[in-house]
């Protein structure tokens, strides 16, 4: 807990987040010092700490699911994406001998253009394979392809998509999916693909010209109609009351017209990108209970860590994902910390989502001790969709075997 900030007790005060950090903050290389208190220690500890900025990363993280299969999740498409990428992807390559790559874009909402397609070109033997391409009535056609010189050999690859993949992530699904460079795992992503030019205006506002739209190789536009404004804003509640999302009913098809990835395979376009192998979402996730219970892990966790007589001394990463157990004691510890703010509880709701609640702790848990690393090793290895991706990975041809193709 951060108690003074220079000369000022901020602890037990009632002062917002904003306020302390507007405390911290300073000019870049100028010194702040501040004291923290740790949970199993009497005595104040001072520290001094150096402003800099913060750096915001793209790739969340960047580790080995097993003896050959890489995993690289991207929030976004940032300025030092690609930086970012070929960092993550060296020790996977050099040290650790991956073979095999899942890259998540899920819930990616985009970013550059120009970091999406450094990062595919990494993923392309041949040269100058169309990409991506943009199109407008007064911008002409621009296009964007492979530099054929990729740093590291990849074998198969899996993109994992969904409702929340937009723009930048499209890009780069459809052009995976087009190029059959590998397999599409997830569900319809958002469908956003214009390009827009922002025009700030004397009053401080700004204004977003849409110039062009976004192309994937076979000439897919990934751009949902935005005709029916109410409907455009509503796509998610009508993808779930349809069936979509739950996988009841098919994807909706929009542009009905049939495109041709390079070996022939039919795909469309209109409306996002379909994938290659549905995962369904699982609907018993959006109650009230699951929410509130989800919303506490973080806190919960903190104060657990803090408090004296938990020794993780002795765990590695793999023997505290073997050995460690969110049991019922901490459980009930967890739902009492919950409830002491009149949260209310369904039972029915709770039995639905437990398996995962007490799998969130133990990630958030292991996300303290071993960082991101930690975290994301506890979380995937219950995730459907990345469960779903490493089934298709050991398929014998895995594009092939995943569209029913002989």
């Amino acid at each position: 807990k951060i108690v003074s900030i220079e000369d000022s007790i901020v602890a037990g005060k009632g002062m917002t987040v904003p306020e302390i950090t507007s405390l911290l903050r300073g000019k870049k290389g100028t010194d702040v010092s501040v004291g923290i208190l740790r949970g199993n220690q009497k005595d104040l500890l001072d520290f001094t700490i150096t402003r800099d900025a913060i750096p915001m990363n793209s790739v969340d993280v960047a580790m080995m699911l097993d003896d050959k299969t890489g995993y690289i999740r991207l929030s976004r498409f940032s300025a030092k994406s690609y930086e970012e990428f070929m960092k993550g992807m060296e020790p996977l390559v050099e040290e650790q001998k991956m073979k095999d790559l899942i890259i998540d874009l899920r819930g990616n909402p985009g970013g550059y253009l120009q970091q999406a397609t450094r990062i595919l070109s990494q993923l392309f033997k041949d040269k100058q394979a169309l990409l991506v391409f943009t199109e407008g009535r007064k911008t002409g056609r621009n296009e964007y392809s492979t530099s054929g010189m990729p740093f590291f050999d990849v074998n198969n690859i899996v993109v994992l998509i969904d409702e929340g993949s937009a723009s930048a992530s499209e890009i780069v699904a459809g052009a995976i999916q087009d190029r059959d460079r590998g397999v599409i795992v997830g569900r319809r992503s958002f469908g956003k693909g214009l390009v827009q030019e922002q025009y700030e205006l004397s009053d401080g506002s700004a204004l977003r010209l849409t110039v062009a739209k976004y192309y994937t190789p076979s000439g897919r536009s990934i751009q949902k109609p935005y005709d029916d404004k109410e409907k455009y804003a509503h796509d998610f509640m009508d993808r779930m009351e349809s069936g979509e999302l739950s996988g009841e009913a098919d994807a909706e098809v929009i542009d009905s017209t049939q495109y041709h990835t390079t070996n022939g395979h039919v795909v469309y376009g209109g409306g996002g990108i379909i994938p290659d192998v549905f995962v369904s979402l699982d609907t018993s996730m959006f109650s009230d209970t699951y929410t509130a219970l989800r919303q506490q892990v973080s806190r919960f966790v903190y104060r657990y860590m803090e408090k004296p007589g938990h020794d993780f001394s002795e765990f590695t990463l793999e023997t505290f994902k073997d050995d460690f157990q969110v049991d019922e004691i901490l459980f009930k510890d967890f739902l009492d910390f919950v409830t002491r703010d009149d949260v209310e509880i369904d039972e029915v709701d709770l039995a639905n989502c437990k398996a995962d609640i007490r799998n969130r702790l133990k990630a958030q848990i292991a996300r303290q001790l071993f960082r991101e690393e930690g975290f994301y090793g506890i979380l995937l290895d219950n995730d459907d969709m990345v469960k779903e991706a490493m089934r298709v990975l050991r398929l014998p041809d895995p594009l092939a075997n995943s569209r029913n193709e002989e």
